[in-house]
């Protein structure tokens, strides 16, 4: 089946983009010039720019054009490593990068409030929806780059009182404070999966229209209760999510230096 004009036009200028004729940074052909240059609509060279978009190929900027974006190189958040115990995987709620970003410093800005749990939120922890909750935010950075957004929902009965309800690092880690609680972590379930980003992912990534992000939800659990649940959201072109499992040669562990 035959392409839409659009998508045609998209397809030619996609692989010039990937051959090089058009590097990252630089502008594209104007909108009059790719009109005469493909004999097209307007609104049929706006469509094919719009697509590039949505992939994540290119940006217009108001005034100044359409340019061609730098090309991302996935970070690996790396969720678990299967030798490790549960309650010893990180010392606090974040997962750490590997592989070639893995020695870039990190920051991270914190937010802590309370709120009421949803239903989702509810229904991991095991308590009512409305119930209070305590909520640490996180952005992080690679360098400037922003690569991870995190929100953690502890039950109140179990953050009041404690260094949780405090804005600021906690230097032990959360998984530790728990435990010194008398709430040690056992276990934890993830959950993965891909949606649209809501206004704050939007803004906090600088996206473009038409890239999703991951989203994991890990609910850590005690003996007898759910203790966590901790999102994680990434956009989905800059990261890979790596499960190791046993132990595995030196060599191999970073395979995305290579």
């Amino acid at each position: 089946m035959a392409h839409a004009r659009y998508q045609q036009i998209a397809d030619r200028l996609r692989d010039q983009i990937t051959a090089g004729v058009f590097g990252p940074g630089e502008r594209l052909p104007s909108e009059p010039d790719l009109i005469e240059e493909y004999q097209a609509s307007r609104n049929t060279v706006r469509l094919a720019i719009a697509l590039l978009t949505n992939q994540g190929l290119v940006v217009t900027r108001q005034g100044l054009g359409t340019f061609v974006q730098q090309p991302t190189r996935p970070f690996t958040a790396l969720l678990s490593r299967v030798n490790v115990p549960p309650g010893e995987q990180h010392v606090d709620t974040a997962l750490p990068v590997v592989g070639a970003a893995a020695g870039q410093p990190e920051t991270a800005r914190l937010m802590v409030e309370t709120a009421e749990a949803s239903a989702s939120v509810a229904a991991s922890l095991d308590i009512k929806p409305g119930d209070p909750v305590v909520i640490r935010r996180s952005q992080r950075y690679i360098g400037e780059v922003p690569w991870l957004l995190i929100a953690s929902f502890f039950p109140m009965d179990l953050a009041s009182g404690t260094a949780l309800e405090q804005a600021g690092s906690i230097d032990e880690g959360s998984i530790q404070l728990l435990a010194d609680l008398g709430y040690p972590q056992l276990g934890f379930r993830d959950e993965i999966g891909a949606r649209m980003p809501d206004a704050r992912e939007f803004e906090f990534f600088g996206l473009t229209t038409g890239t999703p992000v991951i989203v994991v939800g890990r609910t850590a659990y005690g003996a007898s209760r759910p203790l966590r649940l901790t999102r994680y959201v990434y956009r989905a072109d800059r990261v890979k999510l790596a499960h190791e499992v046993a132990t595995i040669p030196e060599k191999y562990q970073d395979a995305d230096r290579r």
